[in-house]
């Protein structure tokens, strides 16, 4: 991929633990597109976090190689264009919003001038411009984890690097968050989003990984879900016991039902036969449509349950 911005090769991190080696992370290989929303998950201890940090320059490969646009990821080069906020944001309980904003972004290279331009703009996007003058200590946890979200963005980066970024937050703040990164997708840049919400990657990502026990199991499109899928749904209006009762002899029960309606889930082989069925017993037959996989139902199938790594 020529404009990946996020190129991972054979990434291999092991880890020393009581005189045993742990192997965190197992022949890694991740390319994630300019101008992409791309969804990270997996189990708790699946390699999630050792990817994030080792994407960053935190943590260095055992074996393998990390770019990012290009450069060595931890370089000073890569860093300037990305912005990170971790699971858990801490930061400095006595400094006000609009103070610590400017720390961070004079880390980030920015003039006084663009602060104090941007400050503002950042933290009511972030629903804290009410808050702009107050002591840290006095935030929620919610509050806090948003001010995460504004230094990861007040110098308007290339790249957002979000690792579990609902943590401690509402519904309201939810919604704020999933705008946010359609916004930033908007703007052009790329998104590579850590989740356990798979309600929010489905609305917001273009593209899913899944990660189980160090390994890459799955990466695909969000779009091509469903496809492929050896199911059908038929929709049945007028439902009755007595209908009911004829199909259940053939062994066609409804797989939902509500205010006289019923869908019946068939494997693609029967659909035909149920179809002709229904029409001989003079049911009203609806939409007929291919069953749809969810993301949820790609997740247990591949990395649903414990990992141990």
């Amino acid at each position: 991929m020529a404009d990946a911005v996020i190129r991972i090769e054979g990434l291999w991190k092991t880890f020393a633990r009581r005189r045993q080696r742990v192997i965190a992370l197992r022949d890694v290989h991740l390319a994630v597109q300019r101008g992409s929303v791309v969804a990270f998950v997996g189990p708790n201890g699946a390699g999630k976090t050792t990817t994030i940090y080792a994407m960053l320059g935190l943590l260095a490969p055992t074996r393998g190689s990390i770019t990012i646009f290009g450069e060595p990821a931890g370089s000073v080069a890569a860093r300037r264009q990305l912005g990170f906020l971790s699971e858990i944001f801490y930061t400095y309980p006595f400094h006000t919003a609009r103070s610590a904003l400017r720390f961070y972004g004079r880390l980030a290279g920015l003039t006084e001038s663009t602060l104090a331009e941007r400050i503002p703009q950042k933290l009511a996007r972030l629903g804290l411009a009410d808050a702009i003058d107050r002591r840290l200590g006095t935030f929620s946890k919610g509050m806090i984890q948003r001010l995460g979200l504004a230094q990861a963005l007040v110098h308007e980066p290339e790249l957002l690097i979000l690792d579990e970024p609902t943590t401690g937050l509402d519904p309201e703040g939810r919604r704020l968050v999933a705008e946010l990164i359609l916004a930033e997708k908007a703007r052009g840049a790329t998104v590579f989003l850590s989740s356990h919400i798979l309600s929010d990657v489905e609305r917001t990502c273009d593209h899913v990984v899944m990660i189980r026990r160090g390994e890459i199991v799955v990466s695909e499109p969000i779009a091509r879900f469903g496809r492929g899928a050896d199911e059908w749904e038929i929709e049945v209006a007028g439902w009755h016991p007595g209908l009911a009762a004829t199909l259940a002899e053939a062994g066609a029960a409804p797989a939902a039902e509500h205010d006289g309606v019923a869908w019946l889930r068939v494997a693609t082989p029967h659909k035909q036969a149920l179809l002709r069925r229904l029409v001989d017993l003079g049911a009203e037959v609806g939409t007929v449509r291919r069953s749809m996989q969810s993301l949820e139902d790609l997740y247990m199938q591949h990395v649903g349950g414990t990992s141990s790594g």
